[in-house]
């Protein structure tokens, strides 16, 4: 019997079967040739397979690399990664990275094609076929829509192939909008309001990267990226279609969760504020890896004070790949940080001793018994630009760290203690160096289609509804009456002890004076201080042309940043199996060759 390979130039993509997905059923089969296609089984697997390799971003650091590293926010950690985090030389078309995430996307287009060639010959309900081409034309534009903004014009192909391919030629980044579109607004007449199953697409899902699409498109600024993305004068408006339909409940009842904290509870995964999200479980056979997020963002507590903090389950595995850049800590939040619950509750601000201990060294110069449950790090908020800067400052009895400087910025080498995101931390790991987590990956949530709304109508100078819009961002951002802030509020802020309680909503209202001017640059701190670490700054920089400007700006280690790393390089296994070939001009990036 004849067997199916896809293959995409430097891809042999064989249509293979991934392990199980969380609430997705798939039988697992494998080395199966046509006929199997035609089936029921064959198509929904086809169709589950796709969703799958959805996995691949947080299975590894593929995703880290491309959307965080290297950014404004985001700078090498002290374990590596610095190709990306630092714009080296090393950064061309045989950097394993690329080729690596260029071929799980077009893994998962091949999938998406498979499932749609097949899908008229499969013995399936009307209704139920409908519903799967929606699904893949779903996936099939959330993969291109990555490519495109990291590559530029790309591959565009909307067929299965049956037979080893290698005349592959890039199709100009418009016209890969123009796809990215068709399929979506397809798609969103195709697919359920309700999903059957936990992770499947949805008419919101749809709408939110509608209106994801239509703001790339057209948030180009000058007059060659408007050209090169095709961008339209209405692409505005969709922004404001697609996303009303969420925030006027057409399509669910979505909102935001109460406390910004317990969005990120692994607990608390399936709630109003999740639109699409990539499924993992506790279940390792079946969690294909799992998501390895929890390791990246992790600083290296356990090398502190070995003696009172050890490794553990809890504060993670420490791989640091990535910390916040020192804008993240005094500029980003700015002055209005200490009303802004986000600023404590995404980072991890203390570590509490695991072992008990007795005459540990303080950098007071004394020396103490420690028991279990005492403090063991404490950072303040304040950063302190040297280690001398620090050591005029621990004077103040107030402001002393335990055990451990505040802090300091110091070369990215020294850099591997720090307060990390704690967005990805995952508890439920069954031994402390266990990688494979099963936090599932939430790719869009309410909280952003609020701030695509609010952007749409803020770049059409309807400064009102902007504003409305990020208030509702903001409210929620904000201490409530009745929550009690942290310690950081009346030693390190200038907080009053009395107010500990006190609601901070109206300190972090907006005006329409305060967005009128430079208001992309608000967004993309608003965005920033919003979904910090959720794997999209990158194209967010990229897509407003601001990408160069603010790592330059706020990235100390990634001033090798060139105006050409505003795409990525074509990966050199995609080139080097082109038949017929092309002038490396066509073939390639400019900057990569």
């Amino acid at each position: 019997m004849k067997r199916i390979h896809i293959c995409l130039s430097a891809l042999v993509l064989l249509f293979s079967f991934s392990a199980c997905k969380k609430y997705l059923a798939e039988k697992v089969v494998s080395d199966v040739g046509y006929p199997f296609y035609e089936t029921a089984d064959g198509v929904e697997g086809a169709l589950v397979s796709a969703y799958n390799t959805l996995r691949l971003g947080v299975n590894g650091e593929r995703s880290l690399t491309f959307s965080d590293a290297g950014t404004d926010l985001f700078t090498v950690g002290s374990d590596g990664n610095k190709t990306f985090n630092q714009y080296l030389s090393t950064l061309t078309s045989l950097e394993p990275k690329i080729s690596d995430y260029w071929d799980y996307h077009y893994t998962g287009i091949s999938e998406c094609n498979v499932t749609m060639q097949y899908l008229p010959k499969a013995p399936v309900a009307a209704d139920r076929k409908i519903v799967i081409e929606g699904e893949a034309r779903f996936l099939r534009a959330l993969y291109y829509f990555d490519l495109v903004q990291h590559f530029g014009n790309i591959p565009l192909v909307i067929e299965a192939i049956d037979k080893v391919k290698t005349d592959f030629k890039r199709s100009p980044v418009n016209e890969v909008y123009n796809t990215i579109i068709s399929d979506l607004r397809t798609a969103f007449d195709q697919l359920p309001i309700t999903a059957a199953q936990q992770g499947r697409a949805t008419k919101a899902a749809c709408a939110h990267l509608l209106a994801k699409v239509y703001l790339a498109r057209g948030s180009a600024v000058s007059a060659t990226q408007q050209q090169v993305r095709g961008t339209k004068a209405t692409d505005m408006d969709s922004v404001i279609y697609y996303a009303s339909k969420l925030v006027n409940k057409e399509l669910g009842t979505f909102a935001l969760v109460a406390d910004f904290g317990q969005l990120f509870d692994i607990n608390n995964q399936v709630n109003s504020e999740v639109l699409f999200s990539v499924q993992f479980s506790t279940n390792l056979i079946s969690n294909g890896g799992g998501n390895n997020q929890h390791l990246y963002h992790v600083p290296q507590y356990d090398a502190v004070n070995t003696k009172i903090l050890q490794r553990s389950i809890e504060y993670g595995r420490p791989y640091r790949r990535v910390r916040p850049t020192p804008y993240v800590y005094n500029g980003l939040f700015g002055a209005t940080r200490k009303y802004d619950s986000r600023f404590t509750k995404s980072f991890v601000w203390a570590y509490i001793a695991n072992l008990a201990a007795t005459g540990i060294a303080t950098q007071a110069g004394n020396k103490i018994d420690v028991k279990v449950g005492d403090t063991a790090i404490y950072f303040s908020p304040v950063l302190y630009p040297t280690q001398a800067a620090w050591d005029a400052a621990k004077v103040e009895n107030n402001r002393i760290a335990y055990f451990l400087p505040l802090n300091v910025y110091l070369p990215f080498a020294y850099n591997f203690i720090y307060p990390g995101l704690k967005k990805w931390l995952d508890a439920s790991r069954l031994t402390t160096n266990e990688t494979n987590g099963s936090k599932d990956w939430m790719i869009f949530r309410y909280g952003e289609t609020l701030l695509l709304l609010a952007e749409a109508y803020g770049r059409k100078s309807d400064w009102v509804n902007a504003a409305k819009y990020i208030n509702q961002v903001r409210t929620r951002a904000a201490y409530k009456e009745g929550e009690m802030k942290t310690t950081q509020y009346w030693t390190f802020e200038g907080g009053d002890y009395a107010d500990r309680t006190k609601s901070t909503v109206p300190d972090m209202q907006i005006t329409t004076a305060d967005i009128s001017n430079n208001f992309v640059d608000f967004m993309l701190d608003e965005r920033g201080r919003e979904m910090l670490g959720e794997l999209n700054r990158w194209e967010d920089l990229d897509r407003c042309e601001k990408l160069v400007e603010r790592v330059k700006k706020y990235n100390p280690d990634a001033q090798n940043i060139r105006d050409f790393h505003t795409l990525r390089p074509i990966p050199q296994t995609h080139i080097d199996r082109l038949n017929p070939k092309g002038p490396i001009e066509e073939e390639q990036n400019v900057g990569y060759y």
